[in-house]
């Protein structure tokens, strides 16, 4: 072989290679170009979550409550427990009496001077019977006494002398007619007389319930300040409250005469006064509209009905109605709350993946076959990085201008975050 033979050889073998090496890198480039387009269309599937926008408030609850205080000094024996629901007459629980039974034989001697009194009035009546003069005096002489306890703060003698002056009053009207009141109030006292004495007797106080409810045994102080009969009357300033002494009345505790044993609660129904600092913020309410409200730890939603918006200056409350989610709040009487002025289902997607077109806002999304589409959104807030938009009605949103419901994104769209040169109708992969 020449020399000019072999150059040629080597030439052809060194051209060889070249194009080798010049194919392997047009493989990879040609490899590596889908992962820079892929780089430079980045794809995000929305986020699909409720979307609300809440205003925090303070409440005071009302409900109507009613009191049992102890009659006397004892032991208390818990009958129907915290949270039953009782109906009228049920036996609540029992104070096993110590001591003399304290203010019970108090109220023993006041009946007995009632039924005195009553019996006093009945044999009057026969007295006066058929002569009204007389009667209109002992009316007049009977309203001397009363004025004149008052003024002597004799209080305690005044109750007695009402209930004579009602019957007087009453026998003044039918002066000639049989008076069945004193026959009647004589006969109701006799009665409680016998109760009160049977109790004694077995040692024993039986409290029963004169109205149907729940059973608590939770005292916070607030029942008689905060009442359900006076809940038009309450402002922005009885939000100024001061801490309280509550306290649950356990089963075999001590409890002394006068004191608050337990309390029966209406489930039906029960208001809620919320305390507000700004009514711009919450401008879309008026009197008769209905409002929800949330609490995390309780974790409970709370529908009701405006009944009363008091307004003093930019500040005030609104007074809310509610016949359910009774059994969360029941033995609340300090809640945060938080009012949801809406709620829908919708979506997260970036901020920056939001463009407009044809003076409709949107984003571009790419669809199965590489194709970009733009699909329209209704957005319900906006933040920086992130805002939140209607899912729609079976992903069919309103866009103003529009004539028919339009398709807006899915769970599964991807949408192109970077939307720089990208129009709609090209493919990308």
């Amino acid at each position: 072989m020449s020399r000019k033979e072999g150059r040629k050889k080597k030439g052809n073998k060194n051209l060889g290679r070249i194009i080798l090496i010049i194919f392997i890198f047009g493989y990879i480039f040609f490899r590596a170009v889908p992962s820079l387009f892929a780089m430079a269309f980045k794809v995000v599937l929305p986020e699909s979550l409720i979307v609300e926008d809440k205003a925090e408030t303070k409440a005071i609850i009302l409900k109507k409550e009613n009191l049992y205080k102890a009659e006397a000094n004892g032991y208390l024996e818990i009958i129907n427990p915290e949270g039953n629901r009782v109906s009228k007459g049920s036996e609540v629980c029992k104070i096993q009496l110590v001591g003399e039974g304290s203010n019970v034989q108090q109220e023993l001697k006041e009946l007995e001077e009632k039924i005195q009194a009553l019996k006093l009035v009945e044999k009057e009546k026969d007295i006066v019977k058929g002569d009204g003069e007389k009667l209109e005096n002992s009316l007049d002489n009977l309203i001397y006494e009363i004025q004149e306890k008052i003024n002597t703060g004799k209080y305690n003698e005044i109750e007695i002398l009402k209930e004579k002056l009602a019957l007087l009053y009453g026998k003044q009207q039918d002066i000639s007619g049989e008076n069945h009141l004193i026959n009647t109030s004589i006969e109701s006292l006799q009665k409680k007389k016998e109760a009160l004495n049977k109790q004694l007797n077995n040692n024993a106080l039986n409290y029963y319930t004169n109205e149907s409810g729940i059973v608590s045994y939770k005292i916070d102080g607030y029942e008689e300040i905060f009442s359900f009969h006076n809940k038009d009357e309450y402002t922005y300033s009885d939000f100024k409250i001061e801490s309280t002494n509550s306290y649950t009345r356990e089963n075999g505790e001590n409890v002394k005469s006068g004191e608050a044993v337990f309390k029966i609660i209406d489930n039906f129904q029960w208001y809620a006064i919320l305390k507000i600092e700004d009514f711009k913020k919450i401008n879309v309410y008026e009197e008769g509209d209905n409002i929800l409200l949330s609490n995390e730890k309780l974790n409970e939603e709370f529908k009701g009905k405006i009944i009363k918006i008091n307004k003093d200056g930019n500040k005030g409350t609104i007074l809310c109605k509610f016949n359910t989610g009774f059994h969360k709040i029941y033995d609340e009487r300090f809640v945060d709350f938080d009012i949801i002025k809406y709620k829908y289902n919708g979506y997260k997607i970036p901020t920056k993946s939001i463009v407009e077109k044809d003076g409709i806002k949107g984003v571009y999304i790419k669809d199965i076959s590489g194709i970009v589409k733009f699909k329209p959104v209704e957005i319900i807030k906006e933040e920086d990085k992130f805002t939140y938009v209607n899912s729609g009605d079976n992903n069919f949103i309103t866009i103003k201008g529009e004539n028919k419901p339009v398709k807006t994104i899915t769970t599964f769209d991807e949408i192109l975050l970077n939307t720089k040169n990208i129009k709609e109708g090209m493919i990308i992969y």
